[in-house]
């Protein structure tokens, strides 16, 4: 037993006191986590919106193309090609292969970002594939 009575308060204070310690920092610990994932959960959709606006800028693209030339562009893995005339009547003999389309630049959150779109042989049976690249991503 304890043999003063000012000894068991400051034992009980001291216990309360690393109790409260010890639920703060599990606090903190929680509100870091969740904050650091907000933060990356908000860098992955911001990402996704400024790929998918690319997506829908070459899409368009190739819609206004003849499915002839749509064919063999894709066939090629070249998203147009150079000419005086419109992009869906490129002749053969005037075939400039360009395998990059650069989007518009797209403004997030108060930063202007451009976003690249690349087509490459995907060296499979399945043809083509497209990378996006965002410059500047590391400000997102």
């Amino acid at each position: 037993m304890l043999l003063s009575k000012k000894g068991a308060a400051l034992l009980q204070v001291l216990l309360v006191t690393a109790v409260l310690a010890g639920i703060a920092t599990l606090l903190l610990r929680v509100s870091i986590s969740h904050a650091k994932t907000s933060r990356t959960v908000r860098r992955q959709i911001s990402a996704q919106m400024l790929i998918e606006s690319c997506a829908t800028e070459v899409n368009a693209f190739w819609m206004v193309k003849s499915p002839e030339t749509f064919a063999r562009d894709i066939e090629q893995c070249i998203m147009y090609c150079n000419s005086t005339l419109p992009r869906e009547k490129c002749p053969e003999e005037d075939m400039f292969q360009q395998r990059e389309f650069h989007c518009r630049q797209t403004s997030l959150n108060g930063a202007n970002y451009n976003v690249t779109a690349r087509i490459e042989d995907s060296g499979t049976e399945a043809g083509c594939k497209i990378t996006y690249t965002i410059s500047d991503a590391q400000n997102l």
